[in-house]
């Protein structure tokens, strides 16, 4: 038997707690190959390993298992051509946080068989890029270079030491085709302790004085407010922030928020935005900023000069933004968990010292604000009397007919806030977006969300749906989407808001030149529109991987089509796909 580094670099990723790998091989790979077939071959526990026609997808499936689940899965590409077809994935999991370990090989660099694994195919010349980490460098948590199998298991173990201490984030292994081959003695591999030496690094709790000075100005305030985008990544933030919340009746801001930070259901939640005007944050004496990148959009929302504004984060610098400036009288890396549960018990060491009679005010306050609140999300899902749907109708179709144990990936774009709106998710963890800006997250999100139930069964789904704008779902190829979701067992209801086109460009000129030549122009004369002829995004689903797919044009249509869709989904376990036609702008 020959043994390589390649199995050790399989054997340690086994040991270091991944469960999957999404692959897309090359011929940098031989030796990878082969051990996959000797870890069969041998019975030894192993990855699952989904084979993904694209590396985009590969990433994102990644994405929405980590996302899930909370561990990493690898993503395995080839050489400097697989890298950058990771294309926009690569942004979406440095922005999102989530822990993802790539890897690729790299041409080899002897051509006369100096080595096994020397040059044998032309290519080998065409993708020996000069420096192929840099194709993604700026957005890795770490980038590393395998160059012997003796220490591979130190480089994988640190590379993952990285991805998962905070800010979390993907990280990338490199090694070039003779590394890959290079032959080893198993007896020689070291036992370099895994479970034992190699934890991620640990986030602090807030400091005394920084508790009592926080807790001081809760105590004063008259309109405190906490507005966090994805504290809800921890699910025990989320039972933390309920205490405090309840505690002290403050309304909580969830602003471009990527999963559920506050049950929606809750008297405290007090609305999502992504940008718009926030009165809230003006009216405020108080701003607890919670795990969150963008509170607030400067040019349309100004807090008071007065108010006290503090900042606790696991990235409160955002050093991967080149720029990113909003006040905080104190900034803290911290555990918002850890620091919330610091919080509450400060406050309720002294409880004579809550401002019972403004707390009780507060708390009446809120529950007038959610009930109107509520009944105008209700008007808006009536049906249209023009029979032309809308985002409110269609999400709380979505709502009403899916069985209690849902998880929703949500890539609607310019209709982003409803579906977080009328889905109203009430746990953690049940709705999740990219958490960044580059669209085609969706589909292998959809994946991944169920594949990581294979690692923790508790996870499992009765339906998992996507909700994606039409231009969204051409991103996320669903081609290979679709396949692998077929290949793999792995059966998602897609919703796809059909508008026409890219909305969001236009609503994007209309915010700077609001009276300018585009305001009255078509989306055909703009260049956003899939017009006349759209494409068939069912057929391409149906195609792909056997998807029931309709398209529904009138809103009278839509229950019973989202009936048959879940049935199709939860009964016979294929995808299907509802596209629902909108206005056209």
């Amino acid at each position: 038997m020959v043994f390589t580094t390649s199995n050790v670099f399989l054997q340690v990723l086994v040991d270091a707690g991944i469960t999957h790998a999404f692959v897309n091989l090359g011929s940098d790979h031989p030796s990878l190959l082969e051990a996959f077939i000797q870890r069969n071959k041998d019975g030894l526990k192993s990855l699952k390993i989904v084979t993904c026609p694209n590396e985009m997808v590969a990433l994102s499936c990644a994405q929405g298992y980590a996302q899930a689940c909370g561990k990493p899965a690898a993503v395995i590409v080839h050489v400097d051509c697989g890298t950058q077809a990771l294309a926009g994935a690569v942004h979406n999991v440095s922005t999102c946080r989530t822990p993802v370990f790539i890897y690729a090989g790299a041409s080899p660099f002897t051509q006369d068989g100096e080595l096994a694994g020397s040059r044998n195919e032309f290519i080998h010349y065409l993708q020996n890029a000069v420096d192929q980490p840099a194709i993604l460098r700026q957005y890795m948590r770490h980038t590393a270079e395998i160059r012997t199998g003796k220490n591979v298991q130190q480089v994988v173990l640190r590379a993952l030491q990285y991805a998962k201490s905070e800010p979390q984030g993907p990280v990338y292994c490199w090694a070039m085709r003779e590394i890959t081959e290079e032959h080893l003695d198993p007896a020689a591999v070291p036992d370099v302790r895994v479970a034992e030496r190699w934890s991620p690094l640990e986030l602090s709790p807030l400091n005394k004085k920084t508790v009592e000075t926080i807790c001081a100005g809760l105590l004063k305030a008259k309109k405190p407010l906490i507005v966090t985008s994805y504290l809800g990544r921890n699910r025990a933030a989320v039972e933390h922030l309920v205490k405090l919340v309840d505690l002290l009746a403050i309304p909580v801001f969830q602003s471009c928020l990527s999963t559920v930070n506050l049950p929606f259901d809750h008297v405290s939640h007090s609305g999502v935005s992504f940008g718009q005007h926030n009165p809230l944050v003006e009216e405020a004496d108080f701003i607890l900023i919670l795990d969150c990148d963008v509170p607030w959009m400067p040019l349309t929302t100004k807090p008071s000069s007065t108010a006290e504004i503090y900042h606790i984060d696991c990235d409160p610098l955002k050093d991967r933004m080149a720029f990113h400036a909003f006040p905080s009288l104190l900034r803290a890396r911290a555990d918002a968990a850890i620091a919330l549960e610091q919080l509450y018990d400060h406050l309720t060491a002294s409880p004579s010292l809550l401002p019972t009679s403004l707390i009780s005010t507060r708390l009446a306050s809120l529950t007038t604000k959610k009930a109107a609140h509520n009944a105008t999300l209700a008007a808006l899902e009536e049906a249209p009397k023009d029979d032309i749907m809308t985002g409110p109708f269609i999400v709380a179709s979505l709502r009403r007919n899916s069985p209690k144990k849902t998880t929703v990936c949500n890539e609607a774009i310019s209709n982003y806030p409803h579906v977080w709106n009328h889905m109203s998710p009430t746990e953690p963890g049940s709705l999740h977006s990219s958490g960044a800006s580059s669209l085609g997250w969706a589909l292998g999100g959809a994946i991944g969300v169920q594949l990581a139930a294979e690692a923790q069964p508790e996870l499992k789904q009765d339906l998992v749906a996507v909700v994606v704008g039409d231009g969204s779902f051409i991103f996320g190829v669903p081609s290979a989407a679709y396949w692998i979701a077929r290949r793999y067992d792995t059966p998602f209801l897609t919703i796809v808001l059909n508008n026409g086109g890219w909305k969001s460009p236009r609503l994007s000129m209309l915010g700077v030149h609001p009276n300018g030549l585009g305001s009255a122009a078509s989306a055909g004369e703009l260049n956003v529109s899939f017009g006349p002829d759209a494409p068939d995004y069912g057929g391409i689903a149906a195609a792909a991987g056997g998807a029931w797919a309709k398209k529904v044009l009138k809103a009278s249509e839509l229950e019973a089509a989202m009936k048959e869709a879940i049935r199709v989904v939860t009964v016979e376990k294929r995808c299907a796909v509802l596209d629902c036609w909108m206005e056209r702008f």
